[in-house]
């Protein structure tokens, strides 16, 4: 594999659009597996619920792996030993997404029972249940401040919530269908949504905000991102392909085939150089950003993978699977 050259997302640079290489369709061999891992290896494969693991969060001290469940549960594991710290209880339905907030000491789960909640995930203490949504929640996210929480369900709405209080400050409708997945600008100015529509939204929460309808995808959108310095959006979709967008003008860049089966989860690594990609297909696929090039392929998952995300240090991933299962994986 060739050196991987720097990639174009320092603070001062913009980056640079390119086609991104097509994907083989057959599945690899053993050996060609090893080799397609490119240096990344699994650390900890842990059974970690007895249903699936819905969602997955990394603290943003690199300490704390949170999952989420069709078990109802949310789950707090150390990163470095595997080991289970905590079991929060409480949910009455699926836990559908988590996020922790930007100072790591609170996390916020949303679940089927239509609420969301809030959590000290040292203590395991629940701070806060949030009322307000009229059907499932599918997709909550902090504020890059930590002060609001947004929180998308299949009532078609976003409500955003302040932290602090649990009040409800907004419910703005976006869509005319489920909101399948929501993320915030690094700035905090610009919110972004996918739902089942098959549309993806730029939404603007403060002044210097972008306001953008992104038609392209042919099925639902089931996760969306920003890059870390925000001039850039990523959206997954059930069609398979992964889509990035221009925040400012809501220009289409390029597109791509990433896996052979849905996009379930997108994000970008907190350093800007990798795209991580979690499939129906069983696999997590990363790709370089500024070259365009797939770089590894993380085999291992019995079943579909239904998120992921990567750990301060842009070198450890966390995913999570249909069959119950995370899987911690590192880079070499």
């Amino acid at each position: 594999m060739s050196t991987v050259q720097p990639d174009s997302f320092g603070p001062h640079r913009r980056p640079a659009y390119r086609q991104f290489t097509p994907l083989p369709v057959a599945q690899p061999t053993d050996q060609q597996a090893g080799r397609l891992a490119g240096g990344w290896r699994c650390l900890h494969q842990l059974q970690a619920h007895s249903s699936w693991v819905r969602s997955v969060a990394l603290s943003p001290n690199g300490r704390w792996i949170a999952s989420g469940s069709g078990d109802k549960t949310v789950r707090l594991w150390s990163l470095a030993s595997g080991q289970l710290r905590q079991v929060l209880l409480g949910h009455e339905g699926w836990v559908r997404a988590i996020a922790f907030s930007p100072n790591g000491e609170t996390l916020a789960s949303i679940s089927n029972d239509k609420t969301a909640r809030l959590w000290d995930p040292l203590t395991g203490e629940q701070k806060a249940i949030l009322i307000g949504h009229s059907d499932f929640i599918r997709c909550v996210a902090f504020s890059p401040d930590g002060q609001h929480l947004f929180t998308g369900s299949q009532d078609h709405t976003v409500k955003v919530w302040q932290v602090s209080t649990g009040r409800l400050l907004h419910t703005l409708s976006l869509h005319n269908h489920w909101i399948r997945t929501l993320a915030i600008a690094p700035d905090g100015k610009t919110l972004m949504t996918g739902s089942q529509d098959c549309t993806s939204r730029f939404y603007p929460l403060q002044a210097g905000g972008f306001q953008h309808r992104l038609t392209a995808h042919q099925a639902e959108v089931l996760s969306v991102a920003f890059s870390p310095n925000g001039w850039l959006a990523a959206s997954a979709s059930a069609d398979c392909d992964i889509i990035f967008w221009k925040v400012n003008s809501g220009r289409l860049i390029t597109r791509f085939r990433a896996h052979a089966q849905a996009v379930n989860s997108v994000k970008f690594s907190p350093d800007g150089r990798l795209l991580a990609t979690a499939s129906s297909d069983k696999t997590i696929r990363l790709w370089h950003i500024d070259s365009g090039k797939l770089v590894a392929v993380l085999q291992g998952h019995e079943g579909w993978v239904w998120s992921v995300a990567f750990a301060p240090d842009s070198k450890t991933i966390v995913s999570g699977s249909w069959n119950g299962e995370i899987r911690v994986w590192v880079k070499d």
